[in-house]
């Protein structure tokens, strides 16, 4: 899932590399700003009309079904025999991988992984969608199946820069921490204390790319072998 730049053949080149000495094909959907204007309509999946109205929209109108739709359509056509994928997404890709995880079955997806996320959704009933789970007919299930999910959270040991550039500021992102690998550490930790009070396994796990960056080749190459298993 490419980022806020929404350059998804740029993205797909990055990922492509590594991907092919692995052996694997390299899905990238591209989320069309005139689509899909806003953050609300890409990172956070369509699920809430844009601040005023705040309404929540039908499930069938969320852009998570993209993901499984493709899925399927390019394994029948190319006459695969997997039933299952894996999903990457980095900084507002990422942002998205995390909401598809919570909000949808994603009963296909073997393992994911989220990189340089700039902002995290809580896993939060008490806090309404996009900044928690609340507020769109979720409830304690899907909190516990969440934190559960087979999930990487890869970090950039670089990619602290305070001032960077789309880097997320409203108040729910900067109590998280000021800049990305902090933030991404801090949720880290904060599920791990919150699927333990629930007497749940986390499933996700912690990956640190030594010397990368926000938009890095190092990430690319290093979510690709993760798929890779």
């Amino acid at each position: 899932m490419h980022g806020v730049d929404r350059a998804a053949a740029a993205f797909r080149d990055l990922l492509a590399p590594q991907a092919e000495r692995n052996g694997q094909i390299v899905l990238v959907p591209e989320f069309d700003p005139d689509q899909f204007p806003s953050v609300h309509a890409y990172n956070f999946g369509g699920v809430r009309r844009p601040p005023p109205d705040n309404a929540v929209l039908p499930r069938d109108h969320w852009s998570f079904g993209v993901i499984d739709r493709l899925f399927h359509d390019v394994r029948r056509s190319i006459g695969s025999s997997r039933n299952s994928f894996g999903l990457f997404g980095n900084s507002a890709g990422a942002q998205f991988v995390l909401r598809y995880l919570a909000l949808n079955e994603a009963s296909s997806v073997d393992l994911a992984v989220a990189a340089n996320c700039g902002c995290y959704m809580l896993p939060d009933l008490a806090k309404d969608y996009p900044d928690g789970m609340g507020g769109i007919g979720l409830d304690e299930a899907h909190l516990r199946r969440y934190l559960t999910r087979p999930l990487v959270i890869l970090l950039g040991d670089a990619d602290n820069d305070p001032d960077a550039p789309d880097l997320p500021r409203w108040d729910e992102a900067m109590a998280q921490g000021p800049h990305r690998l902090a933030r991404g550490l801090w949720h880290f930790r904060h599920c791990t204390e919150l699927a333990r009070s629930l007497g749940v396994t986390l499933g996700w796990r912690l990956q640190i790319a030594p010397g990368a960056g926000h938009v890095d080749q190092l990430i690319y190459d290093q979510g690709a072998d993760i798929l890779n298993g």
